[in-house]
C-alpha cells in the first residue's frame, strides 16, 4: 500500500537527489583531474632522476640503495588514495548538511501553502462567501489564491441559484397540492353534495394535476439536457414549419396569425430539444399577443451561428425584465401567467437548450408594439464534397 508523502518531503527528496548527484559528479571530476595531474607531475619528476638505483657507504659499512622513481611513485599513489578518500568524505558531509538544511528551507517556503490549505479546509457549503486571504509574496501562491476565490464566487452563485430554483420548484409543486387539499376539505364539509359539486371538484383536481404534470415534465427535460445526444443534422426551416403546423390551431383560437419568412440554416444538435426551444418561443409569442395579432419567424445565418428570430405584436416586456424572463419560474405578470397555465419554465428551458448547442437567447427589442426574441445556435460546419477529376 502506497503511503502518501508531504510535498515538503517530496521536494526535499528531489532536491537532495539533485544535490548528491551534482556533488558526486563535481567531486569525481575534480578527483580524476587531480589524480591525472599528479600522475603528470610524477612522470615529470621521475624523468629528472636517474633510472638506475645508487648506494651510499657509511663509516659503519652499511650500504643503502635508493630508487628515486619507486619512492616518488609510492608517495604520489598514497597521496592520490588519500585525496580520493577525503574528497568523498567531504562530499558526503556537504550533501548531508545541504539536505538537512533543504528540509527546513522547504518547510519555510511551503508555509504559505500550508496556511492556504488550512483556510480551504475550513470552508464548507454554508460559508462559500468567505474568501481566502493570502499574505504571501509568491506570485504562484497569489495566483492560486485568486483562482480559488473566483471558483468560490462561481460556486456560491451556483448554490444560490440552486437554492432559489429548489424553493421556486417546491412552491410551484406545493401550490396545486394546497389548492386540491383546500377544495377537498370544503367538499367534505358539505353534508349533501350534489352532482355539480362532484363535477366541479373533479375538474379542479384535473386542472391542478395537469399543472403539476406540466411542471414535472419540464423539470425532467431540464435535468436530461446534459446527457442528450446532439448529433442530428437539423434544417431549421423544416423544423420551424413543423412547429408552426402544430401551433396553428392555438394561434387560430387566439386569433393570432403565424408567418414563417423565407430563409434557412443547418445546425448539428438534438432535434427534440431544438423543436422544444422553437416551440416554446412561438407558443410564448402567441400567448402574450393581442387577438388579431401576428407572430413572424425568420431564420438567418451569420458566420458560425444560425439565428431563429421570433417577433410578435404583443404588449411587450419591461426593459428591466429582459434578462430575468429567462430565469426559472420568473413571471413578468404573475396573475396573467397563472391564468394562461404558465409555470415560468418555458423560456428558462429555451436558454438552457441554447447553451447546450453553443448559443444563447436574448430579447432584441420590446415595446408596446411587440417583442422580438433571438435564438442563436452554432451552425453546422459545411459538408466536405469530393469532386471527381475529369
Amino acid at each position: 500500500m502506497n503511503k502518501s508523502r508531504s510535498l515538503q518531503w517530496r521536494l526535499t527528496a528531489v532536491t537532495a537527489f539533485m544535490v548528491i548527484a551534482s556533488c558526486l559528479a563535481i567531486s569525481c571530476f575534480i578527483s580524476r583531474s587531480a589524480i591525472f595531474y599528479m600522475g603528470e607531475i610524477k612522470d615529470s619528476a621521475t624523468s629528472i632522476f636517474p633510472k638506475e638505483s645508487f648506494s651510499e657507504r657509511s663509516s659503519d659499512v652499511i650500504e643503502v640503495y635508493i630508487d628515486p622513481q619507486s619512492m616518488l611513485s609510492e608517495m604520489i599513489k598514497n597521496t592520490q588514495a588519500e585525496f580520493w578518500t577525503k574528497s568523498l568524505l567531504i562530499t558526503l558531509i556537504i550533501t548531508l548538511l545541504s539536505c538537512s538544511m533543504m528540509y527546513f528551507i522547504m518547510g519555510y517556503v511551503l508555509h504559505p501553502l500550508q496556511k492556504l490549505s488550512k483556510q480551504i479546509e475550513d470552508i464548507q457549503a454554508r460559508n462559500l462567501q468567505r474568501l481566502v486571504i493570502s499574505d504571501s509574496s509568491s506570485i504562484e501562491i497569489v495566483r492560486l489564491t485568486n483562482s480559488f476565490n473566483e471558483m468560490l464566487k462561481r460556486l456560491n452563485n451556483t448554490f444560490s441559484a440552486q437554492r432559489q430554483f429548489s424553493a421556486n420548484a417546491a412552491h410551484e409543486l406545493r401550490t396545486p397540492l394546497a389548492v386540491i387539499r383546500t377544495r377537498l376539505e370544503v367538499f367534505e364539509k358539505k353534508r349533501s353534495p350534489v352532482l355539480s359539486d362532484y363535477q366541479e371538484t373533479v375538474n379542479m383536481v384535473r386542472t391542478q394535476t395537469d399543472r403539476l404534470s406540466h411542471v414535472i415534465d419540464i423539470l425532467l427535460e431540464m435535468t436530461e439536457l446534459q446527457s442528450a445526444k446532439k448529433s442530428d443534422r437539423i434544417l431549421l426551416a423544416e423544423m420551424t414549419e413543423e412547429v408552426v403546423c402544430d401551433l396553428t390551431a392555438v394561434g387560430d383560437k387566439k386569433g393570432v396569425r403565424i408567418i414563417q419568412k423565407p430563409g434557412d440554416a443547418q445546425i448539428t444538435g438534438n432535434d427534440t430539444l431544438i423543436y422544444r426551444a422553437i416551440y416554446n418561443l412561438i407558443e410564448n409569442a402567441i400567448k402574450y399577443n393581442h387577438p388579431g395579432g401576428e407572430v413572424s419567424i425568420e431564420i438567418t445565418e451569420s458566420g458560425e451561428f444560425a439565428k431563429v428570430i421570433v417577433s410578435d405584436t404583443g404588449t411587450g416586456i419591461d426593459r428591466s425584465d429582459w434578462e430575468q424572463i429567462f430565469d426559472p419560474f420568473f413571471r413578468a405578470d404573475k396573475s396573467r401567467s397563472r391564468d394562461m397555465g404558465g409555470a415560468g419554465l418555458g423560456l428558462a428551458l429555451v436558454k438552457e437548450i441554447s447553451h447546450q448547442h453553443g448559443g444563447d437567447v436574448r430579447v432584441v427589442r420590446s415595446s408596446e408594439h411587440g417583442t422580438q426574441i433571438e435564438l442563436t445556435l452554432r451552425a453546422a460546419p459545411p459538408a466536405i464534397t469530393a469532386t471527381a477529376g475529369v
